[in-house]
């Protein structure tokens, strides 16, 4: 790609306005339609097209990748498509996909690999028609005895024959055949997993999970008339599941038909059905037939209503319904001395999460500490097995409740069971480290008003760590410890304000309990924003709520709630908002000041200066990406192995709003407001030995952060990636969208007022350029890619001599690959107006009106896909990854690659990248690219301003590699 930044508004200035009222999701998803309807019907080859391009605008939707491996297998490249299936298989548990990986397995006659993808695709799904005669095909020439699959309503279905024996846990039971065929005894919906054996083997598919093939999964929430939602089986698509509906004393049974294609479903293909109830104000429930809830159940018809009408007459709102006998009372007096603690855990699915938790737990309590676990009526046998053996054991008090009551009920049976006690509420995929109770503690009594404490974790809203946004990697045990030890080294005993605490480890004390009361069951079901409800209500009773950041609980997230999980945080952060108006301005207003930054970054810096001081080198650039990232990667890979003992550490500064970031994964809170905390950062720098800055980019910086390098007191060089040094376009493209011939300062400030600037800050363009000679003339080194590049600096700047050093070497591409007539054109990278969309778009055009024999297809993306794809003989791939670009390049199979660039490029990457695909490439005569072309013989310029026909006439003139 080019040295300009990707992200630039004058490199995608249509797309830009395109987006103006649209999210980047929303934009990729008209797409994605678009390449979904035009795949409709079409040939495999054309479908392949369409679907590999929406893939690469969605890589993660699960139902764009299905089609593109069933469109690959179709066009014949069996190759190919088993590694869609493969993805689709393990990235997104699809039974379809591990069904494609069979059938591809099967093709090319690998019968082990066969065996094994089918024993997947039947442990996750009920056998279909086309899934049977796969298996038949499998056991025939796997020489296998049969295969076996579940559905939903408990009937066995075997292929080859009969088995020896089937076992419901190990334990053989008499089955009555008819065909291939069986319903299984009325204890299978109770049991943990099946098995089918012939001779002590294994039939294809056995052991078969009975939970994960045989649960419902659904979701409810109010309608303006009544109640609906969706359902369906996950391990039995097809099946019509049933529902049962309570209300008042009203039960009834309802089977769902009709398909819902807006629910967010739990894989790629996916068929929940939907459903909708007329209800008025009161208690409704939706269970399956076993009596367990789906997710949303219990819902309070019309709370929201009642809360709304009692805050317009200015009453309090509703204290939660009584949903069960045995919720929390109110205490008629409130304690402030401290109480002892209890610690309550609900239970329900996650056996290996949950048996890691425990012993963390039991582990690391004082003596005497009271553990109890709420097992919310778990469907998993071996939790069950567990629980039951750590209680005998007396490591854990356990309460059973009859049936699921959901997370905010599991905690109110426990709440119940230690009435004056503090409370922490603990996740059960959570891990704590030594000491942690007793510093939550420390932290709920230090202030009197304290109601809640909670630590911080990889996994927790507003109190994740490291990256507060969450998607943190969750800590083995070790780990969990070593983020402690960090954050209690960092941060000691020190705690901050904020608005809610988090349910994952929620210390509450008593005084505080007493005063609110119980979590609402009746408004949240399973969980997600009963805890924030909770502590909306005791802000409105003056109590505060802290973040502890000198503790670190790691905590897995998101595993008893399935694909329901985010229908289930939209619809109760709806309610909560309704019940707590204001909700969601306070949190963002949290989120906004962000108090937790300096602990995160303290964190952060602690973490840094572990170890031994090494040589470093600091690289300033910008955040827009584009061939300037392609740059940085290569000078950090550079220094990494200059010299002995482990290379230079390469040290990169990107603009933040109000100063800078130091880049790295690992440390993304080390932020420094510029220039005032300059002093920080230059002292964290020093941890380090540095030896020298290199300035890549200032865009986006304050001018301040030149000062770095006095303070350091270490030289700077300057590569030069473009033309910002005295452009505040940046790419030299005037208001007539071509190569502005560089005029003098009038003419640049007349640009700038007619197109505006792509700079930051507010500067003229006379200081702009006498700022750059000041910066340029006391810099160390001036390094430009192009000797076009050199001379363009020099003749702005008069007393700089920049030396030229290429990016890459151009003696060393691969030989071009040998091509006739010129057929098929390829451009390569994001193609915005700099880089010649409009010459591109009337290329295209002109080829349609006179019918030419020429084809264009665009590697990357462009400032308007549609308008192109509509305007004649064109394809756009999408964007792609760098490591994937001279592979995708090399197989559009094109004659010759077409540098469209009106600006005077630095150095080019789409031109190497074409090179590194064996082609010859065409570019206008003018900068780097036309530089190379004619140093390396690798292709053929045009004149600047040739129009759309002259082109089109050249490029079908050209014979490359003749």
């Amino acid at each position: 790609m080019s040295g300009t930044p990707n992200a630039l508004l004058s490199d995608l200035q249509a797309r830009a306005e395109r987006r103006r009222t649209q999210t980047r999701d929303a934009f990729w998803h008209d797409l994605v339609r678009s390449a979904w309807e035009r795949a409709q019907g079409a040939p495999p080859a054309i479908a392949r097209m369409w679907l590999e391009r929406a893939h690469r605008m969605l890589p993660k939707d699960g139902l764009v990748l299905s089609a593109l491996a069933t469109a690959t297998l179709q066009d014949g490249d069996l190759v190919t498509a088993e590694r869609w299936f493969r993805q689709l298989a393990t990235g997104h548990g699809s039974p379809e996909g591990w069904a494609g990986l069979a059938l591809c397995a099967h093709l090319r006659q690998d019968g082990p690999e066969a065996v094994a993808a089918m024993a997947q695709a039947l442990q996750r799904t009920a056998p279909t028609a086309p899934l049977m005669e796969l298996a038949d095909a499998i056991v025939l020439t796997a020489d296998r005895p049969g295969w076996c699959g579940l559905f939903s309503n408990g009937m066995l279905a075997i292929g080859r024959g009969r088995p020896g024996s089937v076992l419901l846990d190990s334990r053989a039971v008499r089955l009555s055949w008819r065909g291939g065929r069986a319903t299984l005894p009325s204890e299978w919906s109770v049991a943990d997993r099946l098995e089918v054996r012939s001779k002590g083997v294994d039939w294809i598919g056995s052991p078969l999970p009975i939970g994960p093939l045989t649960r419902l999964e659904g979701f409810i929430q109010e309608a303006p008339d009544g109640v609906s939602g969706w359902a369906w089986h996950p391990g039995d698509p097809e099946r019509n599941p049933a529902v049962l509906t309570h209300s008042g004393t009203e039960t009834s049974r309802m089977t769902l038909t009709e398909a819902d294609e807006t629910a967010l479903q739990a894989r790629p293909l996916g068929r929940p059905r939907r459903f909708f109830m007329p209800r008025g104000p009161g208690l409704v429930t939706v269970t399956d037939e076993a009596g367990r809830h789906i997710w949303g159940s219990p819902l309070s018809v019309g709370l929201e209503q009642r809360v709304a009408a009692a805050l317009v007459r200015g009453q309090p709102a509703p204290a939660p319904g009584p949903v069960h006998a045995d919720r929390l009372g109110r205490f008629e007096a409130v304690q402030t001395t401290q109480a002892s603690v209890a610690v309550v855990i609900p239970v329900y699915r996650g056996l290996i999460y949950t048996r890691a938790c425990l012993d963390s737990v039991v582990r690391s309590v004082p003596q005497g500490t009271r553990v109890i676990v709420v097992d919310d009526c778990s469907p998993e046998p071996a939790m069950m097995e567990l629980l039951g053996r750590l209680h005998a054991a007396g490591q854990i008090e356990l309460l059973r409740l009859p049936s699921n009551r959901g997370f905010p009920g599991a905690v109110n049976a426990g709440l119940a069971a230690c009435p004056e006690q503090d409370i922490v509420l603990l996740n059960s995929d959570t891990l704590v480290p030594p000491g942690w109770l007793e510093r939550l503690r420390a932290a709920a009594y230090a202030s009197p008003n304290t109601g809640t404490a909670t630590p911080l974790s990889n996994d927790a809203t507003i109190l994740s760590y490291p990256d507060p946004e969450g998607g943190n990697p969750v800590p083995d045990a070790a780990a969990c410890e070593a983020m402690d030890r960090l954050a209690q080294r960092a941060n000691g005993k020190q705690t901050v304000e904020i608005p809610t605490g988090i349910g994952f480890c929620l210390y509450l004390r008593h005084d505080c309990l007493a005063q609110v009361g119980p979590l609402r069951e009746d408004v949240f079901a399973q969980g997600y924003g009963e805890e924030n409800d909770f502590c909306m209500r005791a802000r409105a009773l003056g109590w505060r709520h802290v973040g502890v950041t000198g503790v670190f609980v790691a905590h897995v997230g998101g595993q008893s709630f399935g694909a329901a999980r985010d229908h289930l945080i939209r619809r109760n952060l709806a309610i909560l908002n309704r019940l707590h108006p204001g909700y969601d301005a306070l949190i963002a207003q949290h989120v906004a000041a962000d108090p937790l930054a300096p602990h995160r970054r303290r964190m952060d810096e602690a973490l840094w200066t572990e170890g031994g001081r090494a040589r470093a080198v600091v690289l300033i650039t910008h955040a827009g990406g584009g061939g300037v990232d392609v740059m940085i990667a290569a000078r950090c890979a550079a220094l990494a192995q200059e010299g002995a003992q482990g290379g230079v550490r390469a040290i990169v500064l990107r603009p933040a709003p109000g100063g800078c970031r130091v880049d790295d994964p690992d440390a993304p809170n080390l932020r420094y407001a510029i220039p005032t905390e300059l002093p920080a950062l230059a002292r964290l720098l020093r941890s380090d030995r540095i030896m020298r800055i290199e300035l890549h980019h200032r865009l986006g910086h304050a001018p301040e952060i030149m000062d770095l390098a006095a303070v350091l007191k270490v030289p700077w060089e300057v590569y030069v990636h473009d033309y910002a040094w005295f452009c505040q376009r940046i790419a030299l493209v005037g208001p007539e969208q071509r190569y502005c011939g560089e005029p003098d300062l009038q003419g640049c400030a007349e640009c700038v007022a007619d197109l505006g600037t792509l700079f930051e800050e507010d500067i003229a363009m006379p200081d702009l350029v006498a700022r750059s000679a000041l910066d340029l003339g006391r810099a160390q080194r001036v390094i430009a890619p192009s000797r076009d590049t050199a001379q363009r600096i020099a003749r702005h700047f008069p007393g700089v001599r920049a030396e030229v050093q290429a990016w890459e070497d151009d003696a060393h591409w691969p030989p071009l690959h040998p091509s006739g007539a010129v057929r098929k054109i390829c451009v390569v990278g994001a193609i915005g107006r700099e880089k010649g969309y409009d010459v591109l778009l009337g290329c295209v055009r002109d080829a349609r009106r006179r019918a030419l024999p020429l084809e264009f297809v665009v590697v990357g993306y462009t400032a308007d896909d549609p308008r192109l794809l509509d305007a004649g003989p064109a394809w756009i791939t999408g964007e792609f990854a760098e490591a994937d670009a001279v592979a995708l390049i090399a197989a559009q199979r094109a004659d010759l690659a077409f540098i469209p660039s009106i600006w005077p490029e630095t150095w080019c990457f789409a031109l190497s990248r074409a090179w590194a695909a064996g082609l010859a490439a065409v570019s206008f005569d003018l900068g780097a690219q036309a530089e190379r072309i004619r140093t390396t013989g690798r292709g053929f310029t045009l004149p600047l301003g040739l129009r759309p026909p002259a082109i089109n006439d050249a490029l079908l003139a050209l014979a490359p590699g003749r």
